[in-house]
């Protein structure tokens, strides 16, 4: 389909839920509602647009029948837009496909920069259709989709709370400091595990997802599975700290004394994903942190940076994941509808990062879906 003087929107699914309650709606001016905003967009040249975050989302309620009804809502909207996916198929892609789109722009073009990436890849991000085209009726593919739906739930849950949590305080200790650290012995260890186990439940009670299922439970597996690491660089041999860059695969350079625990492990995480996206590359490169630093990929950084301040929050939620997939979707889209704390750590991001901020295109919050036009054009 070619395009011409559109506009990409990406709705947040709280709206999308209310639009589908409304479409099909009993009473009258509510449907009226509902239908007459789809044919403003529609005259606006406004494409209702996806990632597979949106989608996910969507399918996670618990009553099959709402889920049924929003599907035939989507199926209604006469324009929509979805990321389309590095490897191309028809699917919404989500964000590990941007992420691997601005890699290759680096890799296998000749951008050098965050306007170059963005350049380049903008073009080629966006795949167009009608509602029934993407949302054909398959129950059976939509019965699977809904149950990873539902699976990914509980894993966002899962991440969000464990992130938020800090046993010990260990992630602000200094990489210079990490050598003052006692060296505990093996018949300890088990009781010092058992007290760290405690302070993170502790710490997953007062600020975790408040739907969060057996804290207790996600503590001791998390407790485990430290355990086994500290084990393995154990085992290592070298310096404490030689083994810690070995572990997590960071190259000597990227690290400095004064430089903590949890940055570390945040580069960790990185030389990790790096691999990862790389492998998916066509064709496929292996690279390293020295190659493709951590701040290259503008999507990476802004969604690093709303991480940050998510993670500071008094109570996270596991849908803050979903918001830090969308967030990056600023630099190409039209416009993002936002909820109030993405709205306020966007905001923040653009005072502290006035290079991002040049790259960033409207967010808005819009409580009722009839004013999303007006906030548009603002």
């Amino acid at each position: 389909m070619v395009l011409f003087a559109h506009k990409i929107v990406l709705l947040d699914t709280a709206t999308l839920g209310g639009l589908s309650r409304d479409y099909w709606n009993a009473e009258k001016p509510r449907r009226d509602k509902a239908r007459s905003f789809l044919l403003r967009l529609q005259d606006n040249g406004v494409f209702v647009t996806f990632t597979l975050t949106h989608v996910l989302e969507l399918l996670r309620h618990a009553n099959k029948e709402v889920v049924r009804d929003r599907l035939g809502f989507l199926r209604a909207i006469p324009l929509i837009a979805w990321l389309r996916p590095y490897e191309r198929h028809w699917f919404p892609g989500g964000t590990p496909d941007l992420l691997r789109r601005e890699l290759h722009a680096v890799v296998h073009g000749s951008a050098r920069n965050w306007r170059e990436i963005v350049d380049a890849v903008s073009p080629e991000l966006w795949e167009t259709g009608m509602g029934s085209e993407l949302f054909a009726e398959n129950d059976e593919f939509w019965s699977v989709m809904k149950m990873e739906s539902e699976r990914q739930h509980e894993n966002e849950k899962h991440v969000a709370s464990v992130a938020r949590t800090d046993p010990g305080d260990m992630m602000n200790l200094r990489v210079r400091d990490v050598t003052a650290l006692p060296v505990r012995p093996k018949e300890e260890r088990e009781s010092y595990l058992g007290r760290f186990a405690d302070e993170m439940k502790s710490q997953l009670d007062r600020h975790g997802d408040r739907r969060l299922d057996r804290p207790d439970a996600v503590a001791f597996a998390f407790v485990s599975d430290t355990s086994q690491r500290v084990r393995t660089i154990d085992e290592m041999g070298g310096s404490i700290t030689q083994r810690l860059l070995e572990f997590y695969n960071v190259p000597d350079e990227f690290v400095s004394p004064e430089m903590t625990l949890g940055e570390l492990g945040a580069l960790g995480v990185y030389a990790s994903q790096l691999r990862i996206l790389a492998a998916g590359l066509r064709p496929p490169v292996p690279l390293t942190m020295k190659e493709i630093p951590p701040d290259t990929l503008p999507s990476y950084v802004l969604e690093r940076e709303l991480a940050s301040i998510q993670r500071k929050a008094e109570r996270v939620s596991g849908s803050d994941l979903g918001d830090g997939h969308i967030a990056p979707l600023v630099l190409y889209a039209d416009g993002v509808q936002v909820d109030k704390r993405t709205y306020e750590a966007l905001n923040q991001m653009r005072r502290k990062r006035p290079e991002l901020a040049a790259l960033m295109g409207r967010f808005f919050r819009s409580p009722d879906y009839n004013d999303v036009l007006d906030s548009l054009d603002r």
